[in-house]
């Protein structure tokens, strides 16, 4: 009998606990870090569980074809199933040892079912080929389909990918992710002194205080993250947040949980600007992340933290308006809530719970919305900055030409974004947003290579009146 691997055991454990809501994967095994011996069993349980999170839909229906009663197989035996499936699919493991360590995977959990689990195993191994190619489908779903299977996203998501990449010049590319790791990048605060072990791992960026690292691990291991020393951010998104901080006053709707407020703090902090600040979220409990976060870090003067809802400022900012008057800022900073496509290797549970009738409709209204009411608050002379993590045109370039479109967004005009302030001497920042900006100074970032940072969009828009 073979003997079970511990990272296909540990990676099935915390399949199990995610799927039964007591966390996302990647934070449970993050928590459990350390209880295999070999470092090498941590990351294999990691790339397993992270790549049947974002394969799940795929894996099953390439097993239950080959299951007469896929109703009836467990919970706890079908995600067995699906860690060997997704070896043989999608890491290209050898057949042999991806079906006996399955069996012996399903043997753990329910011995009767070892039989089913050799057979089943067996058929998804002899029928890779033809399952990608999609053999069992229409000619005109054909090619469709097949590119879906071989990214392990749903078809309608594969599509609306397919559309905007192809939009943008990419077509027939695919986006990179379903296990492959994203590369790291840090926010330093000013003054901060890390340790000699996460120094050691920190490479300058393209932009200033922004850190490339080398070893994810030795910094989430450290105290200096829990000190607020530093935060873990796309570079991406650390260039847009860093768009948004010019003199004057700022709001930021959407902060969240303020990773995006750290990386502004810390550039008006070098940069010596002291203008008000003033952090929107739905959400009280992050609101109240984002402040401890900044004091711990000594960036929390000038920022003020509202909860509230977006869509309904006037409510939100109640508190700060004078008699009745809108009080109106010389940035607004708007990071809305999108369908985080781009960010599918660090949220691989994202494509099979996304719904295509929100990413289709429900957002892009709500974007609209948030933009048409953050434009409200903005100084005449004043910069919008629409952000999302999405790759989806549906969410960024059409939503930024309805909003220019609307009444209110006539009176705005797009600039570049590497025009902005911020970047006048940064020349390997304005080089690096120039090589992703479009004919008309949108900003879309596209994870096409391991190498690439995350997906993200960003729009800066001029009130002229």
């Amino acid at each position: 009998m073979t003997k079970l691997s511990p990272a296909r055991r540990r990676a099935h454990s915390a399949l199990i606990e995610a799927q039964d809501g007591r966390g996302f994967v990647r934070d449970i095994l993050a928590a459990s870090a350390g209880t295999l011996s070999d470092a090498r069993d941590e990351a294999f349980a990691l790339t397993l569980a992270l790549g049947v999170t974002a394969t799940v839909g795929a894996l099953d229906e390439a097993l239950d074809r080959y299951i007469a009663k896929p109703s009836k197989v467990s919970a706890r035996v079908r995600m067995a199933l699906r860690i060997p499936a997704f070896e043989m699919l999608y890491l290209d493991t050898p057949g042999h040892v991806a079906v006996s360590q399955g069996v012996e995977l399903v043997r753990s959990q329910a011995r009767s079912a070892a039989g089913l689990a050799n057979a089943v195993l067996r058929r998804v191994d002899e029928g890779r080929a033809a399952f990608f190619a999609a053999t069992d489908v229409s000619d005109g779903e054909r090619e469709l389909t097949a590119r879906a299977r071989r990214q392990g996203i749903p078809a309608w998501l594969a599509c609306m990918l397919d559309a905007s990449l192809a939009r943008r010049g990419f077509g027939g590319k695919l986006l990179c992710f379903n296990g492959i790791a994203a590369p790291t990048c840090a926010c330093m605060c000013p003054d901060a002194v890390c340790s000699g072990d996460v120094s050691d791992c920190l490479e300058p960026s393209v932009l200033e205080g922004s850190y490339l690292v080398r070893s994810p691990a030795v910094v989430a291991a450290s105290s200096d993250l829990a000190q607020g020393k530093l935060v873990i951010s796309d570079l991406n998104a650390q260039l847009i947040a860093a768009s948004a901080v010019r003199p004057g006053s700022c709001l930021e709707i959407g902060a969240g949980r303020g990773t995006k407020t750290y990386v502004m703090a810390c550039r008006a902090n070098r940069s010596g600007l002291r203008g008000r600040h003033v952090a929107v979220d739905l959400s009280a409990a992050k609101c109240e992340i984002n402040r401890l976060r900044l004091e711990q870090a000594g960036l929390a003067e000038g920022i003020e933290f509202a909860p509230g809802d977006g869509c309904n400022l006037d409510a939100t900012l109640a508190h700060i308006d004078v008699a009745g008057e809108r009080t109106l800022f010389d940035t607004v900073f708007l990071d809305a809530p999108c369908s985080g496509t781009g960010t599918m290797r660090r949220h691989p549970e994202i494509p099979w719970r996304l719904v295509s009738s929100d990413v289709e409709d429900g957002l892009p209204k709500l974007q609209l919305q948030l933009l048409q009411g953050a434009s409200r608050r903005v100084k005449p002379g004043g910069e919008l900055i629409y952000a999302t993590c999405s790759v989806l045109e549906e969410e960024n370039e059409q939503v930024i030409d309805a909003f220019l479109q609307s009444e209110q967004g006539r009176a705005f005009k797009l600039a570049p974004l590497h025009e902005a302030d911020p970047f006048k001497d940064e020349t390997e920042a304005m080089a690096y947003i120039c090589e992703r900006e479009d004919m008309r100074g949108l900003f879309q970032s596209t994870p096409l290579s391991p190498t690439d940072f995350d997906g993200h969009f960003c729009a800066r828009l001029i009130y002229q009146i």
